[in-house]
């Protein structure tokens, strides 16, 4: 993958995540805390969190193919540090419980994470296979 394949990867991951955390912001605070009110500089925390949770993500760039055990041990790595950084980050509200808040939010963490991933292996399997039907046409052709 070209330096610029992965900056473009990471754009779009970027927006997955603010998107995903939006609504994970949405579910949570309708079942934690519905009678709260959001301002509008809230808004801005999903964004922020979002880019967090991109830079971690920097480890996993590889100018070759990495094996499988080096794969999911930066995946693993990287799943860790994206934890640490959301629950470091996000606070819960005054009058909640926080070992409850905190579990969720670690859950919801790991459930994006893993839509996340799969997003991203699925847009490689993608262009693998666009890669391969260009070999095929360009082999035919000669």
């Amino acid at each position: 993958m070209t330096l610029r394949e992965f900056i473009i990867s990471r754009l779009q991951l970027f927006c997955f995540l603010v998107t995903m955390i939006l609504v994970t912001s949405a579910v949570l605070g309708a079942v934690i805390a519905p009678e709260k009110e959001l301002r509008y500089y809230h808004l801005f925390s999903p964004v922020i969190i979002a880019a967090a949770c991109v830079l971690p993500t920097i480890i996993t760039y590889f100018r070759k193919e990495p094996t499988i055990p080096e794969y999911i041990i930066r995946l693993i790595a990287e799943l860790s540090v994206i934890e640490v950084l959301v629950l470091i980050m996000v606070s819960p509200p005054a009058d909640v419980d926080i070992v409850y808040f905190r579990i969720m939010l670690g859950i919801s963490v790991f459930v994006i994470y893993v839509l996340a991933t799969l997003m991203m292996l699925y847009q490689r399997y993608l262009q693998s296979k666009k890669f391969t039907r260009q070999l095929r046409h360009l082999q035919k052709s000669e």
